[in-house]
C-alpha cells in the first residue's frame, strides 16, 4: 500500500435510514419529520407506507443499537416465518433475534407494569419457544453461526454489550453474593443498606421471572427432544466462566464502572477453583487485550429476497479515526484488485489506470448494491474497508495482505497486530510474497501481542525472497521500527 490520492472520495454524509427510503420512494424529506433514532413504530410506519424491506432495516437498527425488545421480537418473527412464500426466511437470523429478545435488558422496562405485562410475557414466551424449536431444526454449523452473530451484535454495543456478554456466559453470577454475605460488596451497601436491600429485592424478582420462564425448557419434552437429537445445551451460548472473564476484562479496559465489580466477584471464584483456575484467570486477562469479534462484518445472509442482513454497528472514536485516513492511505489499485477478484469487473491488471473510470464506477455501484447502500459509484471510507474485507474473506491473497497492513497501521480498522498477523498468515499460506515479508517484520519487531521470534522472522524473510519479494522502502517495516518490542522470552534471541 503506497498512496491513495487517486481513490474517489466519499460524498455527503448519509441521511437516516427512513430518509433514504423516502427518497427512494419518491417522497420529499421535508414531508415527514424524521426521528433522531428509529424505534419500533417507525418500522411499522415504513412497512405500511414504503416497503417491508425498509421496515426491516429500521427494526434492525433499533434492535441492534437500542436493544429494543419489540423490534427484536419482530425480526425473529419475520426471519422465522416458515410459510413457503416468506422471502426473508433465515432460521439462523431468526434464532439470533429471538435469543437477543430473551436476554434483552429492556424487558424490565415493562414487566412491572400490569398493563404491558401480558404482551411482554406472551412475546417473551414465544421467543423462548421458538429458540427451542430452532435449536432442533438447525445443524451444528448453523448453531455456531447463530452464536457468532449474537457475540458480534453484543460486541457492537460497546462496553455495555461486553458486560452483557459476560453475564450470559457466566455460571457463577447467579446468586446475590453481596447481599448473602452481609453487604460485603464494596462501599455502597454500608452507605445505604435500605437502598441496596431494595435493589436486591428487584434482582430476586427479575431472576425469579427468568428462572420460572426457562424451567419449562430445561426439563420435560424440550429437554428430551434435545437429548434425542444429541444437543447437550438449551442455547447456542454455552456458559463458560473463562469466556465471561474475557468480556468483563474488555469492558473494564474500556472504562466501564461496573466491570471491576463483576471481575472482583467472578475472578475470585475462578481462581479458587482447583486445578487450572489461576491459569484460566490469567489467560482471560491476556486474551481480552487482543480479542476480536467472530466476523470482520456481519454476514449478509442468502435469503430468497436478496435483501442483505445489514450491519448496524455504531462507530466508536477509534474506528472513526481509522476511517478518516482511508482516502489518503488505501491506493486505488487495491480497490481495483478487490473488485476484479469479486468478479465485479473483468478489466485485467495490465489495463488498470491510476484512477476510477466508467468501468470502475459501474463495478463499485454493483458492490454498493450488495450492501444495501445507494449505488452511486463513489466509495465511502467504510465501503472501501468492506470491499477489501469481502475479497479477503473470500480468499484473495492480495486483499488479505492489504487487510493485514490496514490492521498493522490502523487504517479503516482498529490497530491490532494480532489480527494483522492473522491476515498476513492467510495470505502467506497462498505464498503471497509481500505477506511473508510482513510476517517476518512482525516477528522481528515483536509489537504488542506478537511474541518476538528472530528465527521465525528469518524463515519468513527467506520465504518471501524465494517467492520473489524485493523490499525497498517498506512502510510496515518503517512503522514497526517505532513499535515497542515484546518482552524477551527464553528461547527467543
Amino acid at each position: 500500500m503506497q498512496s491513495g490520492e487517486n481513490r474517489p472520495k466519499g460524498h455527503s454524509p448519509r441521511v437516516t435510514v427512513l430518509g433514504a427510503a423516502l427518497v427512494a420512494a419518491g417522497l420529499s424529506l421535508g414531508s415527514l419529520a424524521l426521528p433522531a433514532a428509529a424505534d419500533y413504530t417507525d418500522g411499522v410506519i415504513a412497512a405500511n407506507k414504503i416497503s417491508l424491506e425498509t421496515a426491516i432495516r429500521i427494526w434492525r437498527k433499533s434492535a441492534w443499537q437500542e436493544d429494543d425488545f419489540l423490534s427484536e421480537i419482530k425480526l425473529g418473527d419475520i426471519y422465522g416465518d416458515e410459510r413457503g412464500d416468506n422471502r426473508f426466511g433465515d432460521p439462523v437470523e431468526a434464532y439470533v433475534w429471538y435469543y437477543l429478545a430473551s436476554v434483552s435488558t429492556r424487558i424490565e422496562d415493562h414487566i412491572g407494569d400490569p398493563n404491558a405485562r401480558r404482551v411482554i410475557s406472551n412475546d417473551f414466551h414465544r421467543a423462548l419457544n421458538e429458540q427451542q424449536k430452532l435449536m432442533l431444526l438447525m445443524n451444528a454449523d448453523q448453531r455456531e453461526q447463530a452464536r457468532n452473530r449474537i457475540v458480534y451484535i453484543l460486541s457492537c454495543r460497546g462496553a455495555d454489550g461486553y458486560i452483557r456478554l459476560g453475564q450470559i456466559h457466566s455460571t457463577l453470577l447467579t446468586q446475590d453474593e453481596g447481599w448473602r454475605q452481609g453487604g460485603d460488596y464494596g462501599e455502597a451497601p454500608n452507605d445505604s443498606p435500605m437502598t441496596y436491600g431494595g435493589l436486591s429485592g428487584v434482582w430476586h424478582s427479575q431472576r425469579d421471572f427468568r428462572d420460572r420462564a426457562l424451567h419449562e425448557y430445561d426439563t420435560g419434552d424440550a429437554a428430551n427432544a434435545r437429548r434425542m437429537m444429541g444437543i447437550s445445551n438449551s442455547s447456542v451460548v454455552v456458559p463458560s466462566d473463562g469466556e465471561a472473564l474475557v468480556y468483563f476484562h474488555i469492558a473494564d479496559n474500556m472504562g466501564h464502572p461496573l466491570a471491576r465489580e463483576y471481575l472482583r466477584s467472578l475472578d475470585a471464584s475462578v481462581r479458587a477453583a482447583k486445578w487450572l483456575g489461576p491459569r484460566i484467570s490469567q489467560e482471560a486477562q491476556e486474551k481480552a487485550k487482543y480479542w476480536f469479534p467472530p466476523y470482520e462484518f456481519y454476514p449478509m445472509g442468502d435469503a430468497a429476497s436478496g435483501v442483505p442482513h445489514t450491519d448496524e454497528c455504531t462507530m466508536g472514536i477509534d474506528r472513526q479515526r481509522a476511517l478518516s485516513v482511508v482516502d489518503a492511505a488505501v491506493p486505488f489499485h487495491d480497490v481495483q484488485q478487490a473488485l476484479w477478484f469479486l468478479g465485479l469487473t473483468s478489466v485485467p491488471s495490465s489495463r488498470w489506470g491510476n484512477g476510477p473510470g466508467q468501468i470502475e464506477f459501474k463495478a463499485i455501484a454493483r458492490f454498493q448494491a450488495t450492501l444495501g447502500d445507494a449505488p452511486n459509484g463513489h466509495l465511502e471510507p467504510l465501503q472501501v474497508v468492506r470491499l477489501i474485507q469481502t475479497a479477503a474473506i473470500r480468499g484473495d491473497a492480495s486483499s488479505q495482505n492489504t487487510l493485514g497492513v490496514m490492521y498493522a497501521k490502523g487504517i479503516g480498522v482498529p490497530l491490532n497486530y494480532v489480527r494483522a498477523a492473522y491476515w498476513f498468515s492467510k495470505s502467506g499460506d497462498q505464498r503471497y510474497a509481500a505477506a511473508l515479508y510482513h510476517l517476518g517484520v512482525l516477528y522481528k519487531k515483536g509489537p504488542d501481542g506478537i511474541r518476538q521470534d528472530l528465527s521465525k522472522a528469518n524463515d519468513y524473510f527467506t520465504a518471501s525472497a524465494i517467492a520473489g519479494f524485493r523490499p525497498t522502502m517498506n512502510q510496515l517495516s518503517e512503522l514497526l521500527d517505532n513499535a515497542d518490542a515484546g518482552p524477551h522470552r527464553e528461547g527467543h534471541h
